[in-house]
């Protein structure tokens, strides 16, 4: 008889302790639109292209000037294969495309270095400009879910499906957007 009470009431707590959780309450965030709808966000972005714009057209340049560089070679090496050309210009021909090689190799590392050097450029904007404004979108994501009473919120393109009324999207973009 011992055995049966200490089961029950056992079952009894465990079972009082499961109808007193709360369920939780779900929301989802549509993560790129809030960034995208975010204005100090877009700001920031524009900032950090604009300082990467003059990297990417001298990138461009140096592209344009290697695949010169390399149509030329292919031109030297043509005229080095001729076989009716004399030993002399055959000769010029074959130290043209070995001093258009040189060039060539010279060139891309430049260019090797010249885009770390962007990327680095960008890194830092993004860890400059931009990280402060996801933190600041992550909180407003908290503060909204908190005020909503919501325990979770996931980002919309991880979920197969929500109902629209979990999402959260427009109040975080007028919580981001009034702040400034």
């Amino acid at each position: 008889m011992k055995k049966i009470t200490t089961i029950l009431l056992t079952s009894l707590i465990a079972t009082a302790g499961l109808i007193a959780q709360k369920t939780p309450i779900v929301g989802t965030v549509d993560v790129q639109r809030v960034l995208n709808d975010y204005t100090a966000f877009q700001a920031a972005v524009e900032k950090v292209r604009g300082s990467v714009a003059p990297a990417e057209q001298e990138m461009q340049k140096m592209r344009e000037s290697i695949q010169s560089i390399v149509a030329e070679g292919r031109e030297a090496e043509t005229k080095a294969r001729n076989p009716a050309l004399g030993e002399e210009a055959r000769s010029e021909a074959e130290q043209k495309v070995a001093e258009l090689q040189q060039k060539l190799q010279v060139e891309q590392q430049r260019m090797q270095q010249f885009q770390q050097q962007a990327q680095q450029l960008a890194q830092q904007g993004q860890q400059q400009e931009l990280a402060p404004l996801q933190a600041k979108a992550i909180e407003a994501v908290k503060t909204v879910a908190q005020d909503k009473g919501i325990d979770l919120v996931l980002p919309l393109n991880a979920v197969i499906y929500a109902d629209d009324s979990l999402e959260i999207s427009d109040a975080v973009i007028a919580l981001l957007n009034s702040a400034e």
